[in-house]
């Protein structure tokens, strides 16, 4: 296993807060294809029901798999008005493209359905299939205009999977801080953020999960970390993935080549301020692989990142 400075080493995430403290409130529940479960210090009357509604305008925003959502209308070419919420998600979106140079990009939606991993199940593929599809994928192709999306080529499809836990996580963290909490842990699917202390002078406790052999694999964890005021976000390939024929095609999609992503990496976990933009920036990190992950975190001093490389 390679080590890059202090923060490259090998992750997927499975992270928890001590709960051993009388004062911790959960709030526990389901939402965008996953769990979440938000432990807080503070006194609190927050209840699941005001963490639900969040979830549910972003799931009406943005969920591809939700066929009367904004993002399937837009999809679908039914309107090009855009609402704050998604509004918010194109613009850190976008911004993560471009930081990339679109090893994350966001119009790979048709591409995602075309493996698989979208709306429609994997069917048989071929090159002319592949670069049929690669021609509706390109973030550059995406003008923002006001509240109005334009797609000059229709047959881009957007899909916002790869961000939209960590844009969530965001969301909810800033209406807890809104309502004055500071002390608090927000965890969706493994995204997570990390606010203040969980008890006075100590911090907040993740550990992180050992890559499992196969998406049923029983969780472990290797690395018990403590942080504070910080955004923690993962992409790997080891529990999201499709077998045929004996052999795994990983969810992860290419959007330079329209193949799905095979490389020397086994799991990025990124530690940033905004989740969201970690959540994207792991993604991007997967796709370009070792070599090039290390060059583009050397670059980005304010990105930690810890690289899961296979043996």
């Amino acid at each position: 296993m390679n080590k890059i400075s202090t923060f490259l080493l090998v992750i997927g995430l499975a992270f928890y807060a001590c709960t051993s403290h009388s004062s911790l409130t959960q709030i526990t529940g389901e939402g965008i294809g996953t769990y979440y479960k938000i432990t807080i210090a503070d006194k609190t009357d927050i209840t699941h029901f005001q963490i639900d509604s969040i979830i549910s305008e972003l799931n009406n925003s943005a969920s591809i798999f939700n066929p009367n959502s904004l993002v399937a209308r837009i999809n679908r070419n039914e309107t090009d008005t855009l609402n704050q919420t998604l509004k918010e998600l194109l613009e850190v979106s976008l911004q993560v493209c471009e930081e990339t140079e679109g090893f994350f990009d966001f119009t790979v939606g048709a591409l995602v359905n075309f493996w698989g991993f979208g709306k429609d199940n994997l069917k048989e593929t071929s090159q002319d299939d592949v670069e049929k599809e690669l021609k509706s994928v390109g973030y550059k192709q995406i003008i923002i205009e006001g509240n109005r999306i334009i797609k000059p080529n229709p047959d881009t499809q957007l899909n916002f999977n790869a961000v939209a836990k960590g844009y969530c996580v965001d969301l909810i963290s800033a209406f807890l801080s809104s309502k004055g909490l500071k002390n608090f842990l927000i965890d969706i699917g493994g995204e997570l953020c990390v606010k203040g202390k969980r008890e006075p002078n100590k911090k907040w406790h993740v550990g992180i999960q050992i890559p499992t052999q196969n998406k049923d694999g029983e969780i472990a964890t290797d690395e018990i970390m403590e942080i504070e005021d910080l955004s923690v976000a993962t992409s790997g390939n080891y529990r999201n993935y499709i077998e045929e024929n004996g052999k795994r095609i990983p969810h992860i999609i290419n959007p330079h080549t329209g193949y799905p992503e095979e490389n020397d990496l086994l799991s990025v976990t990124v530690f940033y301020p905004n989740c969201a933009i970690a959540d994207a920036y792991a993604t991007a990190l997967m796709v370009m692989g070792v070599e090039k992950a290390k060059i583009f975190i050397a670059k980005h001093p304010e990105i930690k990142a810890f690289l899961r490389i296979k043996n």
